[in-house]
């Protein structure tokens, strides 16, 4: 039950990249990912009052929650949504995607969860699957400047270390409290700055743009966020972490689907590689034990 619901956030977050670049001609980007966090974090707000429940963190909780919403909400949506028009999709998708490798040294050194061997297998073909993957338009004519890439691996490390925070912290007394503060405390710099720099932007308020809005708010963040870190609490992050390499080969579905994109013979040997990878680190005899607990507490 647990791969198949990390294999439905992979997907997800697939989709989600394809609304984020067809969502960027209507509106500038640090806004849209404002608004999108936002928007995130003020729904489950409102769930949270429906729910009868308790809108604060307890005060020991505060740092690592500001800590959690500055890197996993506010740098992780800025360079998430300044990447796509500073380089190719290829580099963004690949260099936006490496959190099974980022999260497996950082758990290796701030939780101590240690690199086994099927780990280490998974993570070396779930690398390579993503590379081949990614090689087309890497080499492409569009793998243009070195801002993008940069920003792709800003998104990223911020969001990997988001998922250590997590984990260290424990068990939270309620991950919608969690999540809801990260998205609307980390909403507001990209907001506040997006004030200054992008003043002068207009946004086409369209049905297809407030669909996408809507749509990355509240399924791919508010939904998203809540059911990983209830995931990243009750199993062990660096083996979770290792089936993210699934969103670029959901990514090429994704593509095919809707933009009409064709499979090239590197990318078929890519998704063939990751699969096995991730076979291999979810075989039978290999899921960690784990306890399920409501979202809500």
């Amino acid at each position: 039950m647990r791969i198949l619901i990390v294999a439905v956030l992979s997907a997800i977050y697939a989709t989600c990249y394809a609304a984020v670049k067809a969502g960027l001609p209507f509106a500038p980007p640090l806004w849209f990912g404002g608004l999108r966090a936002l928007i995130a974090g003020l729904a489950l707000f409102g769930l949270m009052i429906i729910l009868r429940q308790q809108l604060f963190p307890a005060r020991r909780e505060w740092p690592l929650l500001l800590t959690l919403a500055l890197t996993a909400t506010t740098l992780a949506f800025g360079a998430m949504f300044l990447s796509p028009g500073r380089t190719g999709v290829g580099i963004a998708s690949l260099l936006g995607n490496l959190q099974p490798l980022l999260v497996i040294g950082l758990a290796g050194l701030f939780l101590r969860e240690p690199l086994t061997r099927d780990k280490a297998v998974a993570l070396a073909l779930g690398l390579t699957g993503a590379a081949l993957i990614a090689a087309p338009a890497l080499t492409g004519p569009d793998a243009f400047g070195i801002s993008g890439a940069v920003l792709a691996l800003v998104a990223s490390v911020s969001l990997a270390v988001g998922m250590v925070l997590v984990k260290r912290m424990g068990t939270p007394p309620n991950l919608l409290i969690l999540t809801a503060w990260q998205s609307t405390i980390g909403s507001l710099p990209l907001l506040a700055i997006s004030a200054l720099v992008e003043r002068d932007a207009a946004v086409d308020w369209t049905v297809e743009f407030v669909g996408l809005l809507l749509f990355l708010a509240l399924v791919g963040t508010s939904l998203t966020t809540v059911v990983w870190y209830w995931l990243l609490q009750r199993g062990d992050v660096g083996r979770l972490v290792l089936f993210l390499f699934l969103v670029p080969i959901f990514g090429l579905g994704v593509g095919t689907f809707l933009f009409g994109e064709t499979l090239g013979l590197l990318s078929v040997i890519g998704v063939v590689v990751t699969v096995s990878g991730i076979a291999f680190v979810a075989r039978p005899g290999e899921t960690s034990h784990w306890s399920p607990r409501k979202l809500g507490e």
